[in-house]
């Protein structure tokens, strides 16, 4: 028997297979050229072919098969029409087009069609889903498949009952022509992805917040929310969320990089603390030099040196210890940088504007407020607040171009506070009376009548004794008006007392006034000695200074800390006196200094 091939003459090489329109019988055109084995054209032959639609998922299922015999013409070309042969098996319509691959099988036989063999068997690309448009529920309208484009290896239907055996890369709903996908539900726009790539949704929905169906958006079915990834940088010119009206932008969720953070004055201000307070160790050198003065005057020279060595080299591995410690704030700040908002957050604040030509204020400091205006002065003003560093709610939120010259101030709730020296649990914290942005704290005992007035909060943290400590502390607990008061009936008792006594004249409501909002005594904080006289109690205790930071070189180095990571502070380890008398004169550290002075005193 020849071996017979089809030469099939149309694209895919396999033949060409359309949807029969003369009745109302269904089928599938396909014509081809019969060829044998050596390639020669079977010219005007009657043949014998079987037809077969196959899955070969698996094991090989038949769908539907026939049989025609057909006559070729002197090209060896012969048409059919798939659906109307003989013998058939299965039902052309019943083919799964959309749930499976099938496979056209051709079977050809010249000795009259009793001994088939196989000659072709080839998948099915575009054509079964076109077959199939004829009776699955479409997407498009009004068109037939034929009167369609159909790009290779894809369909132009989707199946409301869904699709199988799809390729995501080449099977897909979208735009090849630069132009926007539009989805709409009751003829009304809902969704668009513009050619660009970005989607906008167009919600009309509306209700209570309470009510999930009140929002354009629901995300649900999964123990995480929503992950939001920048292609660019997490400085804070790129906002993860924006919030706006049709008036404008009114709020945002932005991130901070390390460049930004070691620019930021804050970062900047913390660190010139660090060095202030290995710096302020100077208050105890100079207590410990008066102390070995006043031994040596009692002949007790060699032991008093002794213990001033002693006590440089326990000084200078504090030093070094605080060294550790800045480096450790450091690394943990940021380790831990991140977005701006954040829900863990403790108070309520207000955007309130700072008053012309003053700076702009950090988180912590206390400012004084008065007709709704806030600045570093807390002489004379209507209220004490804080800055606020992150707050959970924030309202009274400026247009984004004026927002330059506010600043974030609590007003209730629990905030970081800038307090110098040592704070117990409970201690009131007030301003520290030099317009500086810094707090003090006094225990409940040693309040004065006019530190009532005052009380910017209550501390909720004790902090050890330092140049400066964030503590926590409880603000919104408003004193003053009772204050005021208790001041004026404190004042009219002290009038009655000096009356009776034969000591003074009664005052008249007036001036009892007048003398309540004056004659308060009050803590104040004040440098006890001059730069010039502090120059020479640190000239005295020169060498004992230089041990002492020498001390805290060699401790830090032996724990390998870098040099080159600050090289300042070890500028001020090689040579701390010049350092020490320079930052004494810094009028930002009069409150830090008045620390410092006290403890001299106290020592001498």
């Amino acid at each position: 028997m020849k071996k017979i091939l089809l030469s099939l003459i149309f694209a895919n090489l396999i033949g060409v297979l359309v949807l029969t329109a003369q009745s109302t019988s269904q089928g599938m055109n396909y014509q081809a050229v019969a060829r044998d084995a050596s390639g020669q054209i079977i010219a005007n032959l009657p043949i014998s072919l079987k037809i077969s639609l196959v899955s070969k998922n698996g094991s090989q299922a038949e769908y539907f098969s026939e049989t025609h015999q057909v006559q070729t013409d002197n090209n060896g070309l012969f048409k059919i029409i798939i659906g109307e042969g003989k013998d058939a098996s299965g039902k052309l319509s019943e083919v799964p087009w959309s749930k499976d691959q099938v496979w056209l099988n051709i079977a050809l036989d010249t000795k009259g069609g009793k001994n088939y063999n196989l000659v072709s068997s080839a998948k099915l690309l575009s054509v079964p889903y076109a077959f199939h448009a004829a009776t699955a529920s479409q997407i498009v309208e009004g068109a037939t498949a034929i009167d369609l484009p159909i790009e290779k290896n894809q369909s132009i239907y989707w199946t409301t009952g869904g699709n199988t055996n799809t390729r995501p890369a080449t099977h897909f709903m979208g735009t090849r022509d630069n132009q926007d996908v539009v989805f709409k539900t009751n003829n009304t726009t809902r969704v668009i992805l513009t050619k660009g790539g970005q989607m906008q949704v167009k919600s009309g929905v509306s209700g209570a917040d309470s009510d999930p169906a009140s929002y354009p958006i629901t995300v649900q079915g999964s123990r995480q929310g929503i992950y939001i990834m920048v292609n660019e940088s997490r400085d804070n010119d790129n906002n993860f969320v924006t919030f706006a009206d049709p008036n404008g932008i009114w709020g945002r969720i932005e991130g901070q990089t390390i460049p930004e953070l070691e620019a930021s004055s804050e970062y900047q201000t913390q660190v010139a603390l660090f060095t202030l307070q290995a710096i302020s160790l100077a208050a105890q050198v100079i207590a410990f030099g008066a102390e070995a003065i006043g031994l040596a005057a009692s002949g007790l020279g060699a032991a008093a040196a002794v213990g001033a060595a002693a006590n440089a080299i326990a000084l200078g591995i504090e030093a070094a210890s605080l060294a550790t410690e800045w480096a450790t704030w450091e690394s943990d700040l940021k380790a831990n940088i991140g977005v701006t908002y954040e829900s863990g957050a403790g108070d309520y604040a207000e955007w309130l504007e700072r008053k012309k030509d003053e700076r702009d204020l950090h988180y912590g400091e206390i400012v004084g407020v008065q007709g709704g205006f806030v600045s570093l002065n807390t002489t004379g003003v209507d209220h004490y607040m804080v800055v606020s560093k992150r707050p959970i709610v924030l309202g009274n939120v400026p247009q984004p171009e004026k927002e330059q010259n506010f600043e974030k101030v609590a007003f209730m709730g629990q905030v970081p506070v800038k307090v110098v020296g040592a704070v117990a649990v409970g201690d009131y914290i007030i301003p520290s009376g030099n317009n500086d942005g810094l707090g003090v704290a006094i225990h409940p005992a040693d309040m004065k009548l006019g530190d009532y007035a005052k009380i910017v909060g209550v501390a909720w943290q004790a902090a050890k004794e330092a140049p400066i400590n964030y503590v926590n502390v409880a603000v919104g607990i408003n004193t003053n008006d009772l204050t005021r008061k208790v001041d004026e009936l404190n004042q009219k008792v002290e009038s009655i007392l000096a009356y009776l006594e034969g000591k003074a004249p009664l005052q008249t409501d007036g001036s009892v006034l007048n003398a309540a909002a004056t004659a308060k005594p009050q803590t104040t904080f004040s440098k006890l000695y001059s730069d010039e006289e502090f120059d020479q109690m640190i000239d005295n205790n020169a060498d004992f200074l230089t041990q002492m930071y020498a001390e805290a070189k060699v401790q830090l180095i032996k724990q390998g800390y870098d040099a080159n990571k600050n090289p300042k502070m070890f500028e001020m380890l090689d040579n701390p006196l010049p350092f020490i008398k320079e930052v004494r004169r810094n009028p930002a550290y009069i409150t830090q200094w008045a620390m410092v002075d006290q403890k001299i005193k106290s020592k001498k």
